[in-house]
């Protein structure tokens, strides 16, 4: 790479970085996904919390007829009930359930229908009400919860177990493998995650794909606007090729990651007024980020995890680069970019599948190499990193074979846009921008020769 190839990179960043945040789509488009942002955490805590955690003070269910089927006849069910539930009158059904079934319908909208029955497996629990009346579908499964408590102890006095004996055999059972060491210590070898974090790295790796897929776009749309105006022939005559598409690249995944600092602050927000609408001091967020994955949050894996995810969005970025410049025409710029999808796509599964096998059997060789390999490490890693699921040696090597595809991927689309710079026609397929090199390959040889 000669010196004077990134030569007014600088100057093409900052004019494309200023040029893109004082459009008016990217401002419109900033303000609706703050706004979708600023409502959507409240919603979440009023339809996901406050309905959940919080029954009506008064149960608006006055009677609830019986039909036991199963051998548990004396079931305490008012017991159970708490203020606001300990008016309502339990009444074993002596007539059909179909009488009972048009009396509520009819005349006592206000009761219910209870149906237990149960076989070698299960207990079935069934509430009927009258589609028109009082009685909410969360009033039912409050009640469904207290009768199913009954239940349970009617069952467990009915075997004579013990309260001590119960508390025993809830005891929960774990298993680990493991290997002694020459001092004879005991060393564990679990290395699978759990279903919380499984879900934080699918999470972590879906944001990725996100920012990727938004700031990879824009590369090639303006790649593609430029040469379709021919302003890039004239940004050619003083800038080098190379020098072009990094200061694109990184001025877009600049901007990309201003509208993300926005709306991350806007979250921030959206939270804080979520908790406050809902009066749980709790949010949807913090449900998933369990004592295991906060446990592994320190400022070293933040760090790596940044850096292998900016790495990997540059790779992907310069790839959607190179599709752009196939492309003449804006109309084109979808199709050119069907390369960059399908290798997203392939990261991305690859990274998923190693988050399964992570979860089922913990570290493998599938789990390393697509730790390593740099399609999926950028999708994978920085999730695996955060919950403590991958060493800083696995890490440092990641962004080592990232940055060497970084910079090859620079050069091979500095010398496509030499090739391309001129043409004009129908959107270039990547067999013929193959074949483009090695024609110019070749001239250049023979033109050194003479």
């Amino acid at each position: 790479m000669k010196k004077g190839s990134l030569r007014g990179w600088k100057d093409v960043f900052t004019f494309t970085v200023a040029q893109t945040v004082k459009s008016k789509s990217y401002r419109v488009t900033l303000l609706i996904m703050l706004a979708i942002i600023l409502v959507s955490m409240p919603l979440m805590n009023i339809f996901l919390f406050q309905d959940a955690q919080t029954g009506p003070d008064v149960s608006s269910i006055e009677k609830v007829y019986v039909y036991n089927m199963t051998m548990y006849r004396n079931l305490d069910m008012a017991e159970e009930l708490p203020a606001g539930y300990d008016h309502i009158v339990f009444e074993n059904g002596t007539e059909g359930m179909d009488v009972v079934q048009a009396r509520i319908c009819e005349e006592e909208t206000s009761s219910v229908l209870l149906y237990l029955m149960e076989d070698e497996t299960y207990c079935y629990i069934q509430f009927l009400r009258a589609p028109e009346g009082d009685v909410s579908l969360l009033e039912l499964q409050q009640l469904g919860q207290y009768v199913e408590n009954a239940y349970s102890k009617a069952k467990i006095a009915a075997l004579g177990v013990t309260d001590a004996q119960m508390e025993f055999l809830k005891t929960s059972v774990v298993a680990s493998a493991g290997v002694v060491d020459t001092e004879s210590t005991v060393v564990l070898e679990d290395t699978s995650i759990s279903d919380s974090e499984y879900w934080f790295v699918y999470g972590v790796l879906f944001v990725v794909l996100m920012i990727s897929v938004m700031a990879s776009s824009q590369v090639a749309t303006a790649i593609v606007q430029e040469k379709s105006s021919r302003v890039i022939e004239y940004l050619l005559t003083s800038i080098r090729p190379l020098a072009l598409i990094v200061g694109k690249v990184l001025a877009m995944l600049v901007t990309v990651m201003l509208q993300l600092v926005v709306l991350l602050i806007g979250g921030f927000v959206s939270t804080k007024i979520g908790e406050a609408v809902s009066g749980t001091g709790t949010n949807a967020i913090t449900q998933f980020l369990t004592p295991d994955i906060l446990a592994n949050l320190n400022l070293g894996n933040i760090i790596l995890g940044l850096l292998t995810a900016g790495a990997g969005l540059i790779l992907y970025a310069t790839l959607a680069g190179l599709c752009g410049a196939t492309a003449s025409r804006l109309e084109e710029a979808g199709d050119s970019l069907m390369l960059f999808t399908m290798t997203s796509l392939v990261g991305a599964y690859i990274g998923m599948g190693a988050a399964g096998s992570l979860m089922g059997i913990g570290d493998n060789a599938f789990v390393t190499f697509a730790l390593i390999f740099p399609l999926s490490s950028a999708f994978l890693l920085p999730g695996a990193l955060l919950v403590g699921k991958a060493d800083a040696l696995i890490a440092v090597i990641a962004i080592a074979v990232l940055l060497i595809s970084v910079v090859l991927m620079f050069l091979f689309v500095a010398k496509v846009y030499e090739t391309l710079i001129l043409h004009t026609g129908n959107r270039i397929k990547m067999k013929e921008v193959f074949a483009m090199l090695k024609t110019t390959k070749k001239g250049k040889e023979a033109a050194g020769d003479e």
